[in-house]
């Protein structure tokens, strides 16, 4: 039987320690891998959930929003109103909420990267 372990968005970005230790220091995430010195490539991980930062040139960079989308990365989660107040109090740029979302039962937020990408962080909600 074969099995899907495990995902990770790839996420190009200008300068791979800037956005690896905006990762760590204000969105609670760990550095799981870098490579190179300075480093090309690093692996960002909160809970499991990992995401790819690789280094390009800045002109490749058009994140979702530049294009008409919502986010660049969305994280099923759980307490969106004390995550949010975490990342706000560590000077994450909070582009919206908490908000409720009726259409798709969820609380959610959203913060901007350095890079410009939009990672959503969304609570299921019962609204029965």
């Amino acid at each position: 039987m074969v099995t899907l372990v495990r995902s990770a968005p790839y996420v190009p970005v200008t300068d791979v320690e800037q956005a690896a230790s905006h990762y760590e220091s204000v969105l609670g995430f760990r550095r799981d891998y870098a490579a190179g010195s300075p480093p090309q490539f690093a692996i960002v991980s909160r809970d499991g959930l990992a995401i790819m930062l690789r280094l390009v040139d800045d002109t490749r960079i058009v994140p979702n929003e530049r294009q008409g989308g919502t986010w660049d990365v969305f994280f099923w989660i759980t307490g969106a109103d004390a995550l949010c107040a975490e990342l706000r109090a560590n000077g994450a740029d909070v582009v919206y909420g908490p908000i409720v979302q009726r259409d798709y039962s969820m609380r959610e937020f959203a913060v901007r990267d350095p890079n410009g990408y939009i990672l959503g962080f969304g609570e299921p909600i019962d609204e029965s």
